[in-house]
């Protein structure tokens, strides 16, 4: 008899998903199957699954879905680590083996059909086939028991893990004080606990006060975390941030602009309130052309990159970094971020719950 699963299935964008009773996904060379147990959605997930957030549309019909907590069902005939019950970790960036240059997020953002048709069939479902190589396994018995994380909790990894890798690629020390901006969005506000834990000091900015405010009763306790409330006078913004820098300027700023953010003043600021040899990574969603101040990174040795998603080792450093206790995910001190569950059968208010919940401090999470 075949074993079957259910599903939420987008038959074509613009329509609503559909949940289906499909046959269970098998492992093939380079896969595991996983039973998921929490997935954590984009604030963005209504619009992409309506056609309108402006990424590479995905080849339908598909299973949409996200970075997830899983468990190891059954694994492909190459995989010498991963075992059956396994607590893992996937998240859902998957490249080319053979040319890292093509890439897709499975299940959300297309580009390269072989990849697209490998990858279709993703984390709203109880299953999923997923790459061996995006799969992180997890210390269960510290984690859970001992730290009492839930499953929703840990799937907040996925969001923290991309602005640690911002701030690991621009070699953020412990001491290094790094400007988060706009810090008070989903992945924002995700890369302050992210330099927290890297030990760095955290400008954090933004225009909304009421969320600083929050997120200053959260992480103020550290010793190491201090707002400032952007007005948009290029100028005086700028003084403001090399001010709770510590008047020289800050050594990295780490910035998460969002689509609807056009014409924003903040990058120039940010980069202004940079120190002499200052690096900035450029990780947001705009899809139009931003204006920079080129005599000024010249003269000051600004290095600028951007990054896109986060690669296998800096997921590893994630976990170590959480096994360890240096990084909180959750709503607990220093964590600050509510995990509000839905089930798969609730997937279209899951969906609305996304949009309603954007910003720091809350997350949407699928348990089918």
């Amino acid at each position: 008899m075949t074993e079957t699963h259910t599903a939420a299935v987008l038959e074509a964008y613009g329509e609503p998903l559909v949940l289906k009773t499909l046959p269970l996904p098998k492992a093939r060379t380079g896969s595991a199957v996983i039973r998921v147990l929490a997935t954590a959605l984009s604030p963005n997930t209504k619009a992409n699954l309506a056609g309108v957030f402006g990424l590479a549309p995905l080849r339908t019909p598909v299973i949409p879905g996200f970075s997830a907590i899983g468990r190891i069902h059954s694994v492909g005939p190459d995989a010498t680590r991963l075992r059956q019950g396994q607590l893992i970790w996937y998240d859902f960036f998957t490249q080319s083996r053979d040319d890292p240059d093509d890439s897709i997020h499975a299940g959300f953002m297309g580009g390269h059909l072989p990849l697209e048709e490998t990858w279709k069939n993703n984390t709203f479902a109880e299953y999923a086939e997923v790459p061996l190589e995006r799969i992180w396994t997890l210390n269960e018995e510290l984690l859970c028991s001992t730290k009492g994380y839930s499953f929703k909790d840990l799937s907040y990894l996925g969001t923290v893990a991309i602005g640690l890798a911002g701030l690991l690629d621009m070699g953020v020390r412990c001491g290094d004080s790094v400007v988060v901006a706009p810090a008070t969005g989903t992945f924002g506000g995700s890369a302050v606990p992210a330099a927290l834990s890297l030990g760095a000091k955290v400008i954090a900015c933004g225009r909304n006060a009421k969320t600083l405010a929050r997120m200053n009763d959260v992480f103020g306790a550290s010793g190491r975390f201090v707002t400032v409330v952007l007005t948009g006078k290029v100028d005086e913004d700028t003084v403001a941030i090399k001010a709770a820098a510590g008047g020289k300027g800050a050594d990295c700023y780490i910035d998460f602009i969002p689509p609807q953010a056009v014409g924003t003043t903040h990058i120039l600021s940010c980069l202004g309130a940079l120190r002499h040899k200052g690096r900035a990574s450029f990780m947001g969603a705009i899809f139009s052309n931003i204006e920079i101040p080129y005599f000024l990174i010249m003269l000051k040795n600004i290095r600028i990159e951007g990054r896109c998603m986060f690669d296998r080792g800096h997921g590893e450093q994630a976990v170590k970094l959480l096994e360890a206790g240096h990084l909180v995910v959750g709503d607990r001190p220093m964590g600050g971020t509510k995990m509000h569950g839905f089930k798969l059968k609730e997937i279209h208010q899951a969906i609305d719950a996304a949009v309603e919940y954007s910003g720091w401090g809350d997350m949407v999470v699928v348990e089918p």
